[in-house]
């Protein structure tokens, strides 16, 4: 074997060695990931047993799986007509008429978590409307009234 062949055995065993390593790397970030993995829950986000409370375990689970949540800048009415809340009706009343912009930014927070914190972000009081069968209908969403800032 001459140097050239030497050589270009060595450049394609260090790119796929290289390839392989990237590879690996990739696959085990959590950007990829359709559900964020457990550890990742947002552990600062307390939220009181009764918050939203259903009998309804289905309801329960969907509340309660973490998720990607990013709003930059949206209007707190659009939060709740985009994902991850749109399989719930929320009933908006009394609200701002100067729609305060949120932004949220995180990984791994369940949607109960990031209702709570709207809650006390913007002053609001929400409450669950169920039907005579205990399934969840719709969210109640009323605004407290004061100042609410942008966040």
């Amino acid at each position: 074997m001459n140097k050239r062949t030497i050589s270009r055995n060595f450049r394609i065993i260090g790119l796929s060695a290289l390839l392989g390593i990237s590879s690996m790397l990739l696959t085990s970030c959590d950007i990829f990931l359709e559900k964020p993995r457990h550890k990742l829950v947002e552990p600062k986000a307390v939220v009181p047993g009764s918050f939203l409370f259903s009998w309804d375990k289905e309801y329960n689970a969907w509340m309660d799986t973490p998720n990607r949540i990013y709003y930059h800048n949206t209007p707190l009415s659009e939060v709740f007509q985009n994902e991850p809340f749109t399989r719930l009706v929320y009933e908006l009343y009394d609200m701002p008429a100067e729609q305060p912009l949120v932004s949220i930014d995180s990984l791994g927070i369940t949607r109960r978590q990031v209702l709570w914190v709207l809650c006390h972000d913007y002053n609001l009081k929400m409450s669950l409307r169920s039907l005579s069968d205990g399934k969840p209908e719709s969210v109640i969403v009323r605004w407290r009234g004061g100042d609410v800032k942008d966040s």
